[in-house]
């Protein structure tokens, strides 16, 4: 895997759009096609995959109750 980002970048536009993570022939591909340039993993993980981390854990997971039933515990 290999990290490319675009070389001309819109000004509104996603990082998601202009910061990929590409297998290594498609990142050739698309360097030798002079549009991208390879860039590190470290960009990608703060424009990226932190990004969408954060905005999982905006909703916490409620916890549910588990009740366990206790052997010899029921009155006969």
């Amino acid at each position: 895997m290999k990290t490319i980002i675009k070389k001309v970048v819109e000004e509104n536009e996603l990082p998601t759009s202009y910061l990929r993570r590409v297998s290594d022939t498609k990142a050739l591909v698309l360097v030798r096609s002079g549009d991208w340039l390879y860039t590190s993993k470290s960009v990608w993980k703060v424009e990226v995959r932190d990004i969408t981390k954060k905005e999982d854990t905006k909703t916490p997971k409620k916890k549910k109750n588990k009740t366990k039933n206790k052997k010899g515990s029921s009155s006969e």
